[in-house]
């Protein structure tokens, strides 16, 4: 599957439809649910899950589904793409 940059104009409205479901997650999880972070920690080397959280709300919440649906749409950059952006700085 080719990356959101290189995809032609219809995949890209089919891919938009993850930018919807992040709005219609957001109302969900700001009125009826909870939307966990939860904290997990390394010991000696593995990863094993807590019973502690985060539940996340407002401007933090809606960054998260849209980087959700960004991650959904394979929307990313290559690292030649970030380095041009870097150098024109």
């Amino acid at each position: 599957m080719k990356r959101f940059q290189e995809a032609n104009k219809l995949v890209k409205i089919w891919r938009y439809r993850w930018y919807l479901l992040a709005i219609i997650q957001w109302i969900w999880y700001s009125t009826i649910s909870k939307f966990k972070v939860y904290d997990d920690d390394i010991e000696d080397g593995e990863l094993f899950h807590t019973d502690r959280y985060e539940v996340q709300k407002g401007k933090e919440l809606w960054k998260l589904l849209i980087s959700l649906a960004q991650y959904n749409m394979k929307w990313y950059h290559t690292h030649e793409e970030i380095l041009n952006e870097i150098n024109s700085w």
